[in-house]
C-alpha cells in the first residue's frame, strides 16, 4: 500500500508539471511576467535550476532600523528594528506610512509581518502610478488570512497565540511599472508597533509584465487550489528510482553512480541503520559531484535539515520522518553523470539504505548545478551583553560568499544555545541578515531578526512546518537547547550576476558561547566558486547537549561566572537563574532551599590560583549558609540584607585545585515557612601570591 501512494503521489506531480508546462505555453507569451505564471512558477521545481530568463534582482524593504548606515561604525549593529518606514506620506487626508516605494516592473512575491498590537490598520498597495490602490484591507488579515488559504496565506507558529506569530504570504503581486505599499495605523496615539519586510522582484529592463488585478484571484481560484496542494506534498515522481543499501565502515565512503544523459535528479531519500543516530547525522557526510565537480559537502543531518537529532519536518524540499526516513526533493539537473558519496568521519560503522529518483531533464546554456555548503563556528564567543544600540561586542558571522551566476535558494541553522533559561535575555537570535549582490558596498537585504528572517517571531520556541520554512526544534530559542531553523526559498531566490555575500549577525543579549552551524543552498552556472571548504575539524567536533558540552567551569580574566559553576547531584529543575543587578546578567540560583539541605557546584582551575572572593545573594534577609571548598569549611555567611546585589565576601587567599567542589548548606532562616533562595553571582579566582 505504501508503495502504491508513493508512486501515486508520484504521477499527480507528473501530471502537474505536464499541465504546468501546457499552460505556460497557452497562457504567457515568451517571456511574460504575470499573476498566473508566477503561481505556475512556484510548483516548478525546474525553473530554480536555470538562470534567471527573464533575468530579475531581488529586491528587500523592510523595518530596519536607519542607524546602521555604515560598516564598521558603532550604529552597525543598532537594534530597533520597528516602524521604520521609507517616508509618512498625508493622503487624502489620511496619514500613509510608506513601507516600499519601486520603479519599474516587477512584482512582490513575500510580506512578512509581526508587531505589539500589529496589522489592524489599513493596508494600501498602490501599482504603476494609480493614485487609487489596487489593494485596500486590513493588513494582518491580508497576509495571513488572506482568501487564498495555507500555505500562501499563513501564521507560524500555530501552537502560539496568534500575535505573537509571524505573519507570512506569499501570494505574488506583479507591477508593469512601479509599485507603493503603504500602512495606516489604527491610531497615531495607539500603541502598535510593526515591524515587516517584503521580499521583490526587479525585472531588467524590457521584460513585459502584467500588472496584478483583483479579479484574478477569481479568475485563477483552481489555479491558486493547485499551487496549495503541491506546496503541501512535497514529494516527486519516482520513475527511475535506484534503491540502495551501503555499508559504511570506519573511515571510508560508499557512492551511487549515475551515468544516464539527460537526467535530473529530484529525490534522495536515506535511513541511517546503527548506534548512536546522533553522532551519525554529523559522522556521515554527503558529497555530491556532478559531471566531475564536487558541489555538495555537508553531514548529513544538516542537509535533511534535522541537526545532529531526528526531528521530524516536512517542507516542499525536505522530509524527516519519526521512523528515522529522511528525504530531500532539490532538483540536481547534470549533463553527463553524478555520483551520490557518503563519508563516514566517526569511528563506528554505518549502514544506509534508500532511495534515488529522477526524471528526465534539458539542459541549456542557462542551467545551473545544485550546491550545498556547511560550516560551523564551534564554541562562538557571542560578545558581551547588549544595548538596544548595539554595544557589547556584536558581529557579522558570513554563511557563505560566491562567485560566478547562480541563485541562492535557502539555508539551515542547527545551534546549540548555552544561555540561561525563562528570560528573553537567553535569546540568541536579534541578528538581522544582510546580502550584498554583485559586489555592493552596503547591503541591498538587511532584516530585522534571526527568527523573523526565518519566518517566525519573538524568539517563539514552539515547532512549526510551513512549504518553506521551518522549526522542528526551539528549544534553544530560551534555554540552553538545540534549535534548528529552516528557510527555503520559491519566488523570493535570490540571482546574482557576479558574487553574492550573506552575512548574519550574532546579536547574543548575553556573554556566552554557542554553536553555530549554516548550512546554504544554491544553484551555480558551471565555473561558479564558493567561500566554504569542507568543515571536518566542525563536523567532528564534540556534539552539544548541555552547556558543558561548550562551556568551560573556568575563570575568564579572573572571574569565574556563577551561571558557568556545574551542578552535581541534583534534578535541573532545583535550580534556576536570576537576572537582575548581576555580574554577566546572570547569577546561578538555587532555588527553594529547605533548612539542612545542600547543593554542590563544581569548577575547575589551575593549582596555583587562589579564590579570593565570592559574591553572593539571597532572597530572604537572615538566612545562614556554610560553605565549603574541597570539603573544608571556609564560611559561614548571613544574609542581612537580601536588597543588595549582590554582597561581596572577601576570603583572603583560599588554595585551588585542578577540579573544585563548592558546596552550599542552609543552616538556618528567620521564619522556618519562608522560601529561600540562594544566588551565586560570581567568584573572583587569583593567581597564588609568591
Amino acid at each position: 500500500m505504501m508503495l502504491r501512494n508513493f508512486i501515486m503521489v508520484g504521477l499527480f506531480l507528473c501530471v502537474v508539471t505536464t499541465v504546468v508546462e501546457a499552460k505556460l505555453k497557452k497562457n504567457g507569451k515568451k517571456g511574460e511576467v504575470s499573476f498566473r505564471t508566477l503561481l505556475e512558477e512556484m510548483i516548478d521545481r525546474d525553473v530554480l535550476t536555470r538562470y534567471p530568463d527573464p533575468y530579475y534582482t531581488f529586491k528587500q524593504f523592510s523595518s530596519y532600523d536607519r542607524r546602521s548606515t555604515a560598516i564598521n561604525d558603532s550604529t552597525w549593529f543598532a537594534n530597533s528594528d520597528c516602524d521604520q518606514f521609507i517616508r509618512v506620506e498625508n493622503n487624502c487626508g489620511r496619514e500613509e506610512s510608506v513601507l516600499m516605494d519601486t520603479n519599474g516592473a516587477g512584482s512582490i512575491v513575500r510580506f512578512w509581518i509581526t508587531g505589539n498590537n500589529h496589522g489592524a490598520g489599513t493596508l494600501r498597495i498602490y501599482l504603476d502610478g494609480n493614485t487609487e490602490p489596487v489593494i485596500e484591507t486590513k493588513l494582518i488579515d491580508f497576509i495571513s488570512k488572506n482568501e487564498v488559504g495555507m500555505p500562501l496565506s499563513s501564521s507560524v507558529s500555530p501552537k502560539t497565540s496568534y500575535m505573537r506569530r509571524g505573519h507570512n504570504l506569499y501570494l505574488p503581486i506583479p507591477y508593469a511599472k512601479s509599485c507603493k505599499v503603504t500602512y495606516e495605523m489604527r491610531s497615531v496615539n495607539s500603541d502598535e508597533t510593526l515591524y515587516y519586510c517584503i521580499n521583490a522582484r526587479e525585472y531588467a529592463k524590457g521584460a513585459k509584465v502584467v500588472s496584478f488585478s483583483p479579479k484574478e484571484l477569481e479568475q485563477n481560484k483552481a489555479l491558486i487550489r493547485q499551487v496549495n496542494e503541491v506546496l503541501s506534498s512535497n514529494g516527486t515522481a519516482v520513475a527511475d528510482g535506484k534503491v540502495f543499501d551501503l555499508q559504511l565502515p570506519i573511515g571510508k565512503e560508499a557512492s551511487l553512480k549515475l551515468v544516464q544523459e539527460g537526467l535530473a535528479i529530484n529525490s534522495v531519500s536515506v535511513k541511517i541503520h546503527g548506534d548512536n543516530l546522533k553522532r551519525a547525522l554529523r559522522d556521515i557526510i554527503v558529497k555530491c559531484t556532478f559531471d566531475g565537480e564536487q558541489t555538495v559537502w555537508c553531514p548529513i543531518g544538516d542537509f535533511f535539515g534535522t541537526g545532529y537529532e531526528l526531528h521530524p519536518s516536512e517542507t516542499f524540499y525536505t522530509k524527516v520522518e519519526a521512523d528515522g526516513n529522511m528525504t530531500v526533493y532539490w532538483l540536481m539537473p547534470y549533463l553527463k553523470n553524478c555520483t551520490i558519496a557518503f563519508e563516514n568521519i566517526g569511528n563506528v560503522a554505518y549502514r544506509l539504505t534508500g532511495n534515488v529518483t529522477t526524471q528526465s531533464y534539458e539542459w541549456t546554456k542557462n542551467s545551473m548545478y545544485f550546491h550545498a555548503s556547511w560550516k560551523q563556528y564551534t564554541a562562538l564567543s557571542t560578545g558581551e551583553n547588549k544595548a538596544r544600540i548595539g554595544y557589547g561586542g556584536c558581529f557579522d558571522m558570513n554563511f557563505v560568499t560566491l562567485s560566478g551566476k547562480g541563485v541562492y535558494v535557502g539555508d539551515v541553522i542547527t545551534l546549540f544555545n548555552t544561555s540561561l533559561g525563562g528570560h528573553w535575555k537567553s535569546w540568541w537570535g536579534e541578528g538581522d541578515e544582510k546580502v550584498y549582490l554583485d559586489g555592493e558596498e552596503f547591503p541591498s537585504v538587511i532584516g530585522t531578526g534571526t527568527e523573523d528572517y526565518y519566518g517566525y517571531a519573538w524568539c517563539e520556541y514552539a515547532p512549526f512546518n510551513h512549504p518553506y520554512l521551518s522549526q522542528p526544534i526551539g528549544g534553544g530559542n530560551f534555554k540552553f537547547d538545540m534549535t534548528v531553523n529552516m528557510r527555503y526559498r520559491g519566488l523570493d531566490a535570490m540571482p546574482f550576476a557576479k558574487s553574492l555575500k550573506f552575512d548574519m549577525e550574532m546579536w547574543h543579549w548575553t556573554k556566552t558561547r554557542l554553536n553555530f552551524a549554516p548550512t546554504t543552498f544554491y544553484y551555480l552556472l558551471p565555473g561558479g566558486s564558493s567561500n566554504i571548504e569542507p568543515d571536518y575539524d566542525g563536523a567532528k567536533a564534540k556534539l552539544a547537549f548541555d552547556r558543558f558540552d561548550i562551556l568551560k567551569a573556568e575563570a575568564e580574566d579572573g572571574k569565574l561566572e556563577g551561571e558557568n559553576l556545574r551542578v552535581i547531584g541534583v534534578d535541573k529543575n532545583t535550580y534556576g537563574f536570576y537576572h537582575d543587578n548581576v555580574s554577566g546578567g546572570v547569577g546561578l540560583m538555587w532555588r527553594n532551599g529547605e533548612l539542612g539541605e545542600t547543593r554542590t557546584f563544581e569548577f575547575d582551575a589551575d593549582t596555583y590560583c587562589v579564590l579570593s572572593q565570592l559574591a553572593l545573594a539571597s532572597s530572604i534577609p537572615n538566612g545562614v549558609y556554610e560553605i565549603a571548598l574541597n570539603g573544608e569549611i571556609i564560611l559561614e555567611w548571613s544574609s542581612t540584607d537580601c536588597n543588595k546585589m549582590p554582597q561581596l565576601v572577601e576570603l583572603g587567599k583560599v588554595k585551588l585545585q585542578r577540579t573544585n567542589t563548592l558546596r552550599v548548606k542552609l543552616l538556618s532562616k528567620k521564619n522556618d515557612d519562608e522560601s529561600c533562595d540562594f544566588i551565586i553571582d560570581y567568584l573572583l579566582i587569583d593567581e597564588k601570591a609568591e
